[in-house]
């Protein structure tokens, strides 16, 4: 979309000659009329002076206007461009030059915070000042002064009628843009909204100290990993641990140096698996690791490529696995709970064994 810049504001608006033309018949603005006041230039000049302080003395009495105007030398620029407004009333020629600047007066008021209102009753005491010059001068023609106070009101309403589409105009701009302003506010609120819908349920999915999935999440992504393999017919392995010495370390050394042993096997974990295994900490000090399309055999390794990682950051511990591991065979499905019973068992025949002892469940 083009920038608003990029175009006058007789673009804007559509302010062309024939819009024009048709405005100027609806007011039924003749070429006599327009001629009558291009006759009375003369007299509006020569009055020019008094008749733009009177008009000035007379706003300045509504605290409004007063306070717009604020201050002598803005009051003096405003009765210089007051004096070119009425004489241009009187040039006849109101096209496309003249539209505009009646377009840009009304935009520069709107801007400035001139309310309709007051907009309007300036318009108001100008035409009474004019009206009142033009009585004077006519007594001896009133069919001539009827006509030319006629002619003058009717441009008067052709000034009103481009001022108020200037404001018609803005407000409708600021409206638009304060559409999109919302929009743009709803879409970030939304993008917020589901980013913090993602942290919400990445935390309720997950352990708040190492990052793996809690207990309940394990299961759910167990039982969709079984129902996964059974249906491509392939194997599962789940690896099931806890650590040796935990306890004795966490009592003695305290829950800080307990929490960094569980960090370090979280890492140790991450180090040995694939993107497609799911790590978890079952609870306490046991974890589980689901292994799919993966044998016990193929499962052993990931084991002890697990342990290694261990020792190499958590060495000097003093805390080592037990490790059971239990698989489910596409000819022999069996469901989560069974299959956690079967890894938990394995598990605890490690413990009866040294050290990093991996038993296979039914081994």
């Amino acid at each position: 979309m083009r920038p608003p810049t990029d175009f006058t504001l007789t673009d804007q608006l559509r302010m062309t000659e024939r819009e024009i033309r048709r405005r100027k018949e609806m007011l039924h603005i003749t070429a006599e009329e327009t001629a009558l006041l291009r006759n009375l230039k003369p007299l509006i000049a020569s009055q020019m002076d008094h008749l733009v302080e009177e008009f000035y003395a007379a706003q300045v009495q509504f605290s409004e206007i007063a306070r717009l105007i604020g201050d002598a030398d803005t009051l003096r620029r405003l009765k210089q461009h007051m004096r070119l407004y009425i004489l241009s009333l009187f040039d006849s020629d109101y096209g496309h030059d003249y539209v505009l600047s009646r377009l840009r007066i009304g935009m520069v008021h709107k801007r400035i915070g001139v309310e309709p209102k007051l907009y309007v009753s300036a318009i108001r005491n100008l035409q009474d000042r004019l009206r009142n010059i033009l009585v004077t001068q006519s007594e001896t023609n009133c069919t001539l002064c009827g006509q030319t106070v006629n002619a003058l009101e009717k441009i008067l309403f052709f000034d009103l009628e481009l001022v108020f589409d200037t404001y018609i105009h803005s407000l409708m701009d600021e409206l638009s843009r304060g559409k999109e302003e919302i929009e743009q506010y709803a879409e970030s609120l939304e993008e917020t909204v589901a980013e913090r819908t993602r942290e919400l349920f990445d935390l309720a999915r997950k352990d708040g100290l190492t990052g793996l999935l809690n207990q309940r999440s394990f299961y759910e992504e167990l039982r969709r990993e079984l129902s996964r393999c059974q249906r491509h017919g392939q194997d599962m392995t789940l690896i099931y641990f806890d650590l040796d010495g935990f306890k004795k370390v966490n009592d003695t050394l305290g829950h800080n140096r307990g929490d960094g042993i569980l960090v370090g096997v979280a890492g140790a974990i991450h180090q040995s698996i694939r993107a497609e295994d799911t790590p978890a900490r079952y609870g306490g000090d046991e974890f589980c690791i689901i292994l799919p399309q993966t044998d016990s055999a193929e499962a052993a390794v990931v084991a002890k490529r697990l342990t290694a990682a261990f020792d190499k950051t958590m060495g000097d511990s003093g805390v080592t696995m037990s490790i059971g591991l239990a698989t489910t065979k596409s000819d022999a499905p069996i469901d989560a709970d069974t299959l956690v019973k079967m890894a938990d068992g394995a598990m605890y025949a490690s413990k009866k064994k040294s050290g990093h002892a991996i038993t296979v469940a039914d081994d």
